[in-house]
């Protein structure tokens, strides 16, 4: 990524700051006053010394010392000050504290605001990176592994966290610190101040270069941490295979596979980072050894005091400080611009389903789904299914079987328009499904999947889940058809009882009939069940297909299954093989066609004599 693109990032960061422009240019302010506080510190080195800590130093009166090294000017307020602050101590005293006051009221209240504004906009950041990947086509997850979707919203974005509130906060401190110690050195002796700032380029340049190096090793270590947090997802999903397979040692070996991966990566920009302060040191320390030199001519030969010399001194070390930082200060934006880098990919990615502009609200299903001519492949070049012609009128049960990867699965999805046909229509109502609102059409469809998706939530709200405001008789109706409430009833805390991570403290039967009473809440007219007695024994299987067949009542359905004795009841079974329809009929016709339907039949129920 080059600067140009870098400088975009910023550009795009600074517009989430936008609604926060007050508090920053009162934090940019407070900040001048920090500055300013530290300028102030540094001048009065050399009037404490001088007149302060000099056993000549009249007590009687206050002398200020302007110019430059090379001549002085005394001037005596005793006259015009009140009597209190003649003595040069309280009033030596009474600044200090002045100015450790305002310094330290004005750097807690602007850090605050920064701090404020920086998680305010990490905050909006994240909500509309999320909001812009719950948006995206189901096509989207197959590309892009969940681990780097979450490394993106979580350590990702706690980078950029970092750059606009940590970091955007020492970086106004520094900046306006350096820039009135260089006021403050100038003021000491200009000479000296314009040497010094000679070394300025050779800390620049090393930094410059280390900073891309840094924002290239960054953009590498998220990709690896979004590695990490794949192998963690999958692991932890599949707990229960990793433990029945006794694989946790491989399991083990594959985190720390990863680990080792990130950590080489991560070692990278440590090694860039670490190299900044000690450049900074040998730099610091060849300038004061010069400086020392140069200084005792100027004492020797009176053109110099020693209140001076200090005071220039120790502002130009001073002045090294808000350099290193700053240098640091680069490293960790540089790090956030490799993070950002993936953040506004995603924020980019259009959405491969999107309402067409002049799209249609869907009316209530009335008539036929109907698929004409219809193909789609995953990837270029790949087809999956072919010429599917089909009609699925109001309040018909169609059955879709064949062997596994056949299409069935695929098929259904194109209904909801989890994906767009690459050839072909298909029609709801004489609408061609690309035509409507996606949220319209979806609205009318119902799912019962294999995998039952149920949330970390009470039993009330998954079965509330999708459908708006219901009322608790409503909830409770569906549960009592869906053949759920008497499980419900029996939990501890009832409809208000927590069912664990993807519903985990239920039994499969249990978590179907949970789905089931969802999608009967829902009251969607067409519904489509994926293989959703597939996993489920024989008595959990019996009591689910009770439940579905109150279900599918007066519902048009599309039933995906292996097992055969689902689909015997459907009005058509649709016999897919290779992504193509090869035989439709009911049970009994297909069986004596002699077909590939008859073969599945007999794997399934005729003994084969070994």
């Amino acid at each position: 990524m080059g600067a140009a693109d870098g400088m975009s990032q910023v550009q795009r960061l600074l517009g989430f700051i936008k609604p926060y422009s007050f508090r920053l240019v009162v934090a940019v302010c407070l900040m001048v006053v920090v500055g300013a506080s530290e300028g102030v510190t540094m001048l009065l080195i050399k009037p404490i010394i001088d007149i302060v800590l000099s056993p000549s130093a009249q007590t009687s009166k206050i002398i200020l010392i302007q110019g430059t090294s090379y001549f002085n000017h005394t001037i005596y307020l005793q006259d015009v000050l009140p009597h209190w602050i003649h003595n040069v101590w309280t009033v030596v005293s009474i600044t200090i504290i002045a100015v450790a006051l305002t310094k330290g009221i004005s750097e807690f209240l602007a850090t605050y605001f920064i701090n404020y504004i920086g998680h305010s906009v990490v905050r909006d950041l994240r909500n509309i990176l999320y909001s812009k990947l719950i948006g995206q086509s189901i096509s989207f997850f197959h590309r892009n592994p969940t681990g780097r979707l979450m490394s993106a919203i979580t350590s990702d974005i706690e980078r950029i966290q970092i750059a606009v509130s940590q970091t955007a906060a020492d970086m106004l401190k520094q900046s306006f610190t350096l820039m009135f110690l260089l006021g403050v050195l100038f003021y000491y002796d200009w000479r000296l101040a314009l040497i010094s700032m000679v070394l300025i380029p050779l800390v620049v340049v090393p930094s410059a270069k280390l900073g891309r190096y840094i924002r290239a090793s960054s953009r590498s270590s998220q990709d690896k941490m979004g590695e990490l947090n794949n192998v963690l997802q999958e692991t932890f999903s599949g707990i229960r295979i990793v433990k029945a397979f006794a694989t946790e040692s491989f399991e083990i070996e594959k985190f720390k596979s990863a680990t080792r991966r990130l950590l080489r990566v991560s070692l990278r920009w440590v090694r860039a980072q670490a190299v900044s302060s000690p450049l900074m040191e040998v730099l610091g320390a060849i300038t004061v050894a010069g400086l020392l030199f140069y200084e005792r001519q100027l004492i020797l030969r009176h053109l110099q005091t020693t209140g001076g010399f200090i005071g220039f001194l120790v502002t130009l070390l001073k002045s090294y400080e808000p350099v290193k930082r700053l240098t640091g200060v680069n490293n960790s934006y540089q790090q956030a611009l490799g993070a950002s880098e993936q953040v506004f990919h995603y924020l980019d990615s259009e959405p491969d389903m999107v309402d067409k502009p002049n799209s249609v609200t869907m009316p209530p299903f009335e008539r036929e789904i109907a698929f004409d001519h219809v193909e789609f492949e995953y990837e270029d070049g790949v087809p999956l299914l072919h010429d599917i012609n089909l009609r699925i009128g109001k309040g018909e049960v169609v059955a879709l079987v064949g062997s596994s990867g056949a299409g069935k699965t695929t098929l259904a999805s194109l209904i909801p328009r989890f994906f767009d046909v690459t050839q072909g229509t298909i029609k709801v109502d004489g609408y061609d499904i690309r035509d409507l609102k996606l949220q319209s059409l979806r609205a009318q469809i119902g799912i019962v999947t294999q995998e039952t998706i149920l949330f970390n939530d009470t039993v009330y709200n998954n079965i509330c889940y999708g459908s708006r405001l219901p009322t608790e008789t409503q909830v409770h109706e569906a549960a009592r058809v869906a053949l759920a409430e008497e499980f419900i009833l029996e939990m501890p805390e009832g409809y208000q009882t927590m069912i664990g991570e993807r519903g985990q403290r239920l039994s499969g039967g249990q978590r179907q009939r949970i789905a089931i009473a969802r999608a009967l809440l829902k009251n969607p007219p067409i519904l489509i069940l994926d293989e959703a007695t597939s996993e489920l024994d024989t008595e959990s299987e019996m009591l689910v297909q009770r439940a579905l067949a109150n279900l599918m009542a007066g519902r048009t359905v599309v039933v995906i299954a292996h097992r055969l004795s689902t689909v015997r009841r459907a009005e058509r079974i649709v016999v897919i093989d290779r992504g193509a329809i090869c035989e439709v009929g009911t049970h009994e016709d297909l069986v004596t066609r002699g077909g590939i339907y008859n073969r599945l039949h007999n794997l399934q129920f005729v003994d084969v004599e070994p």
